[in-house]
């Protein structure tokens, strides 16, 4: 078969072009869905009863798209992200802020039959649960890049808030929030050119060695892990027959001056140099160096 019959025709809409790649998105949804379980915690924490939120879905959409996504009116806040530069959008629906405002002044957290935009009141009422989400975050992705998610603007009708030109591609994420018998979306947008200049950090070869890294969780499990140390001089040849004539009290003698480094392994593999010395009454040793593991063209 030649190259030209190889080849794979594969269909690309210019209105939409992905400027982001999947195996970065899937980074990207890993982000989010430790923030949607943050969030989720926090929040219940905060409101006394249970606030079940996931990630749903992640997309790349136009601006003008994800407006119509939403509701109006709703809670629509502009969000900063320093040191970026441009806004992100969260937007809260009526049917999740208003049982949020009951909660916090006293109510059972009931939704409200009649939709209208809150007053100003209620705004300044719902900024505490505004501030728990970019706190949860920053908290989320400051495992990856440190940003300053803060509150930019807050308002009631989605178009009074333009975060990016109407064409301009955004990351969608939306999520699934359930509070009592509610059962409610959340929309999060970050325009693609705001993260383009660290986009790169979710490559996944890079981000599964930073996710290994700096995630305070897996770091904890492993250093609990319980591995065999073990402590080894160098190799000692002996004549059979004197091996086959050792007794108990019989004293061997080793090609291992006393103050050659030991070699020690960590789970059978020769991990560092130490020297033996006295600790008080108790016998230990000193770590000289690491052992380097040989290349591809060196001897093992």
């Amino acid at each position: 078969m030649s190259a030209q019959a190889e080849k794979k025709i594969i269909r690309y809409n210019f209105k939409r072009p992905d400027r982001i790649s999947k195996n970065r998105i899937r980074s990207l949804h890993f982000v989010h869905d430790r923030f949607a379980r943050n969030f989720s915690s926090s929040v219940s924490a905060y409101l006394r009863m249970v606030v079940e939120i996931s990630l749903e879905n992640i997309g790349q959409i136009s601006y003008s798209e994800f407006l119509n996504t939403v509701s109006d009116p709703t809670c629509y806040v502009a969000i900063s992200l320093k040191p970026l530069d441009g806004l992100a959008a969260v937007e809260m629906g009526p049917s999740l802020v208003f049982p949020m405002i009951d909660r916090l002044l006293g109510g059972a957290g009931r939704p409200m039959t009649n939709i209208r935009p809150m007053t100003e009141i209620e705004q300044s009422i719902i900024s505490s649960v505004l501030k728990l989400m970019v706190d949860n975050l920053k908290e989320s992705w400051r495992q990856v890049y440190a940003i300053e998610f803060a509150v930019s603007a807050s308002e009631t009708h989605p178009h009074m808030v333009q975060i990016t030109a109407p064409n301009e591609m955004v990351i969608h994420f939306q999520f699934q929030v359930r509070m009592r018998d509610t059962l409610t979306k959340m929309h999060l947008a970050i325009p693609t050119l705001v993260l383009e200049p660290i986009i790169h950090i979710f490559d996944q070869e890079e981000y599964s060695r930073r996710k290994v890294v700096h995630d305070g969780t897996l770091l904890h499990l492993l250093r609990s892990i319980p591995v065999n140390v073990s402590i080894g001089t160098a190799e000692t040849s002996f004549p059979m027959q004197s091996l086959l004539s050792l007794q108990v009290g019989d004293t061997l003698v080793l090609d291992q001056r006393q103050d050659w480094p030991v070699i020690i392994k960590v789970a059978g593999k020769n991990k560092l140099h130490a020297k033996a010395q006295m600790d008080s009454t108790r016998k230990a040793f000193g770590i000289t160096g690491y052992i380097r593991r040989a290349g591809p063209n060196q001897p093992g």
